[in-house]
């Protein structure tokens, strides 16, 4: 294999992990999807969904709130942190 094929294929395996991702977000969207009814968020299914994927609560919390990740970097940007 040559450089050139070795790079295609890296960004072949790239651009379908990152379809995966955009894959497991959406379902995590939905699974973690407040109760209709009350409005409250289902009882523990953030740990489970990072049992699940194992990402970890913070980053399945930000991938189901984009919002929350923009104000976590904005907050350590401003620490210096």
């Amino acid at each position: 294999m040559t450089d050139r094929d070795d790079e295609r294929e890296l960004a072949e395996a790239v651009a379908a992990l990152r379809a995966a991702e955009e894959r497991v977000a959406a379902a995590l969207r939905g699974y973690l999807s407040r109760d209709p009814v009350t409005g409250r968020p289902a009882h523990g299914r953030i740990g489970r969904a990072a049992r699940l994927t194992g990402w970890g609560e913070q980053r399945v919390k930000e991938t189901v709130t984009p919002a929350l990740a923009e104000r976590r970097r904005a907050k350590r940007k401003a620490t210096g942190s």
